[in-house]
C-alpha cells in the first residue's frame, strides 16, 4: 500500500472537487492510481499564490473573455493554463495567450477518456505515469508505427494528442515548467505517414493548445529518416527545432532521468513497462475521475 494512501489527489478541476486517493485506490487499484498526483494546490489556491503581475494577466484574460458571449465558457483552471502556457519565451503574457484561447478548438473542451477510449487503447499515444525527462519533465509516449492514415482520421489522432497534453498539465508542475515528448519509430514506414496529418501534429505540439513542450526524442528513426525530417522542420519553429532530438534508445540516459528503463514502455528493447498495462491504467484512472467530475464528488 503506498504510503501517501490518505493524500488528496487533483480532479479535473480542482476548484470543483478533489478525491481522497485511498478511496480512488480502493477502486482501481495500484495500477491506474500510478497516474494519480498528489498534493496538487486546487485552482484557488493556484491563483492566490500568483504574483501581482501574473495575477493582473489572468484577470485580464478572464474578463476580456467573458464580457461578451463567445459560445463557450473557460474554467478559471483553464484560463490559468492559458495564462501559464502563453507562446513565447514569457509566460503570463496576455496578447499571445488571448490569442490561443480564441483560437482554441472548443470541441477539445468535451474529450475524454470514454469517448476516446477505443483510439487510446490502440497504444498510439498515451502519458507515462513515473517517467522523467532529465530536465525534471513527465513524459509522454507515441508510438507512431501504430497510426494508419488510411484507417484512423487524422482528427482523432489529434484529439488523442490534445487530451494526453491536456491531462497532463492539470498537474501544476507540467503546466508551469512543461513536458516533454518521447516517439518511438520501431515498425515504422511511409504507410504511416501523411504530409497533413504531420502539420496538424506538428502545430498542435506548438501552441494550438495551451501547453508547453520542452523536448521532442525521435527514438530509432529508420535510416532514411531524414526524408520526413526535410519535411517536418520546415514547419517548426526555430525554437521548437532545437528541442527536437533524433536517436537511438541507447542513447536514451542522456535525455531521460534516473532509473528509466523500468518506466519505458517494453515496445522498445531496453523497456520495462508493460505497454498495454500502462494504457488500460491510464484509460481507468482518466475514466474514474471524469466520472466522479460529471457526479460532482
Amino acid at each position: 500500500m503506498p504510503a501517501h494512501e490518505s493524500e488528496v489527489i487533483s480532479g479535473l478541476d480542482n476548484v470543483d472537487h478533489k478525491l481522497v486517493y485511498n478511496e480512488a485506490l480502493k477502486v482501481l487499484g495500484e495500477g491506474p492510481m500510478r497516474f494519480a498526483p498528489i498534493d496538487e494546490l486546487s485552482t484557488a489556491e493556484q491563483i492566490a499564490a500568483l504574483s501581482e503581475e501574473e495575477k493582473a494577466c489572468f484577470d485580464d484574460l478572464k474578463n476580456r473573455w467573458t464580457k461578451k458571449d463567445r459560445g463557450h465558457k473557460y474554467s478559471d483552471a483553464m484560463i490559468l493554463r492559458f495564462a501559464r502556457c502563453s507562446p513565447g519565451p514569457k509566460k503570463f503574457a496576455a496578447e499571445p495567450a488571448f490569442k490561443v484561447m480564441k483560437s482554441f478548438n472548443p470541441r477539445y473542451l468535451e474529450l475524454s477518456a470514454e469517448k476516446l477510449e477505443a483510439q487510446l487503447m490502440t497504444k498510439t499515444l498515451f502519458v507515462l505515469p513515473h517517467l522523467k525527462s532529465s530536465e525534471g519533465h513527465d513524459v509522454f509516449y507515441m508510438k507512431p508505427a501504430r497510426f494508419w492514415p488510411k484507417e484512423t482520421s487524422t482528427d482523432q489522432i489529434i484529439d488523442n494528442l490534445v487530451y494526453c497534453m491536456e491531462s497532463m498539465v492539470e498537474k501544476q508542475k507540467s503546466c508551469e515548467e512543461g513536458i516533454a515528448f518521447l516517439a518511438n519509430m520501431n515498425d515504422w514506414s511511409f504507410s504511416n505517414f501523411s504530409v497533413s496529418y504531420c502539420h496538424q501534429f506538428m502545430m498542435t505540439l506548438q501552441g494550438r493548445v495551451p501547453v508547453r513542450v520542452r523536448m521532442f526524442l525521435i527514438v530509432n528513426p529508420p535510416s532514411w529518416f531524414g526524408k520526413i525530417w526535410s519535411i517536418m522542420k520546415s514547419m517548426l519553429a526555430a525554437d521548437f527545432r532545437k528541442k527536437v532530438h533524433m536517436i537511438p534508445e541507447t542513447e536514451l540516459h542522456n535525455f531521460l532521468a534516473g532509473d528509466f528503463k523500468k518506466d519505458v514502455p517494453d515496445d522498445l528493447e531496453c523497456g520495462g513497462a508493460d505497454t498495454e498495462g500502462l494504457a488500460k491504467d491510464y484509460v481507468a484512472y482518466r475514466k474514474y475521475i471524469e466520472a466522479a467530475k460529471c457526479n460532482g464528488n
